[in-house]
């Protein structure tokens, strides 16, 4: 082997020592950098997010389960309460019947010993059913001389009365009722207003002002 295939092979030995110790360098970067985003304090930091996360997890699902039970309670304390709506219907009707058929009775007639019983007989079933309410919680609405309420009362018509304010209830012609705190029938009434003379008495005087 001759002098120039000596140094030819002695410059390739070198670049290659070269090269491997440049990769040497960049792994040990590289390692060095990984060994960083590993590091201890970015293990726990990454771990207290998570541990953050489920908490927060646990807490939203804990509050939705709370809504969810308290819904359900809720339902289930207004299917109790408010279930028998339609049955207390029913009752009213009942009663709105023995009621009429009360009032057509004259005195006369209850005194006569042929029909005392049927008489009494509609005096009990009268009572029975005001019993029923009261347990049931249908409770009879106040109408008479009260102020006129769209929320209780509906207006069959308009009486002319200078006595009372406008708008105050003067006759009851269906009674109401509510279901605990619920509307279950509105009490038809009628309503007071000013006379004719008095309404255009006010007039004028707002016509002068």
């Amino acid at each position: 082997m001759n002098e120039e295939n000596i140094k030819e092979e002695k410059i390739l030995d070198e670049e290659k020592t070269d090269d491997i110790q440049s990769t040497k360098t960049n792994e040990s970067t590289d390692d060095l950098n990984e060994n960083n985003s590993d590091s201890p304090e970015n293990i726990i930091e990454k771990l207290n997010e998570e541990i953050q996360d489920l908490k927060d997890q646990r807490l939203r699902a804990a509050a939705e389960l709370e809504n969810f039970r308290k819904r359900a309670e809720k339902d289930q304390a207004d299917a109790l309460k408010y279930g028998v709506s339609n049955f207390a219907k029913e009752i009213i009707n009942i009663k709105d019947n023995v009621e009429r058929a009360q009032s057509s009775i004259s005195e006369d007639v209850r005194s006569n010993d042929a029909v005392k019983s049927i008489v009494e007989g509609l005096d009990m079933i009268a009572q029975s059913a005001v019993s029923t309410f009261e347990k049931i919680g249908i409770k009879k609405i106040e109408s008479l001389n009260e102020k006129f309420d769209h929320n209780l009362h509906q207006a069959m018509m308009e009486i002319e009365n200078d006595e009372v304010e406008p708008g105050t209830i003067v006759q009851e012609l269906i009674s109401g009722y509510t279901l605990h705190d619920r509307l279950l029938r509105p009490a038809m009434v009628g309503v007071s207003k000013k006379t004719q003379q008095n309404q255009q008495s006010d007039d004028s005087d707002k016509e002068e002002n």
